[in-house]
């Protein structure tokens, strides 16, 4: 009989640091999430790493990045690898993220989305008017020149 060691492995999850950035385009790009601004939100970028190869090497299977502005943040970059999905942990990673934009002193979260309208309302964000985000927000690269005007754009209170 051959036996077959499963590894139950939790994500760490961490602030992003600079060697990250490969693997963070690499995640972006995989899910179809665009990696203009990534410069934007660097700062503000929490990253899940998994050791769940046998050889005990890590990798990056979430990330979650807040954008500061005076009048507001903007969530954005939210991706979770597929093979970790439906596990909690694009929730823990928004999570983290939003509680770093409120010691941060930010008050009020934005994002955009065109196609997890349905998952972001369980974290507390809800829809509003593409015109009722602040304009600092609004002068972000995701609002000037990459999220099409049909996104759904999302707040919350923090």
């Amino acid at each position: 009989m051959l036996w077959v060691r499963v590894l139950r492995v939790k994500p760490l999850l961490r602030p992003a640091r600079p060697e990250d950035r490969a693997a963070e385009e690499a995640l972006l790009t995989e899910v179809g999430l665009p990696l203009a601004g990534l410069d934007e939100c660097f700062a503000n970028t929490w990253v899940a790493e998994a050791g769940d190869d046998p050889s005990g090497s890590t990798r990056l299977v979430g990330m979650a990045g807040v954008e500061i502005y005076p009048d507001g943040a903007l969530l954005r970059s939210v991706a979770v690898h597929p093979h970790w999905r439906g596990r909690g942990l694009g929730c823990a990673l928004v999570m983290r993220a939003l509680e770093a934009a409120g010691e941060a002193g930010v008050l009020d979260v934005y994002l955009l989305t065109t196609n997890a309208a349905d998952w972001f309302p369980r974290l507390g964000f809800a829809p509003i008017a593409r015109e009722a985000v602040p304009v600092g927000v609004r002068q972000s690269i995701e609002f000037r020149e990459v999220c099409p005007v049909s996104a759904t754009v999302m707040h919350q209170v923090l």
